[in-house]
């Protein structure tokens, strides 16, 4: 998927990546740990906390289960920390 503005993309990839990554750090879980639990690739975790590429909603869902929290809320928590006028979408 192109974005117009890589640079809007890559704002909001970092923090999705951080925001996973504090939910994991919360519960002293390792990258490993979390993906060995719940039967998914270390290195697609690894991936999307470094902000590496874009994720896919399936990867989303499956790391927001693993955390035990709803898709909407690891969405929520991201648009949370973004800043009040971000849009990856150019007017």
């Amino acid at each position: 998927m192109q974005h117009s503005n890589t640079q809007k993309a890559q704002i909001y990839l970092e923090i999705l990546g951080k925001v996973i990554k504090e939910e994991r750090l919360r519960q002293n879980k390792s990258q490993r740990i979390l993906a060995d639990e719940f039967d998914f690739q270390k290195s697609m975790l690894s991936r999307i906390e470094s902000a590496v590429n874009e994720s896919k909603i399936i990867s989303l869902c499956t790391i927001s289960e693993a955390l035990g929290i709803k898709l909407s809320e690891l969405i929520r928590r991201v648009e949370s920390q973004l800043p009040d006028d971000f849009t990856l979408i150019e007017k």
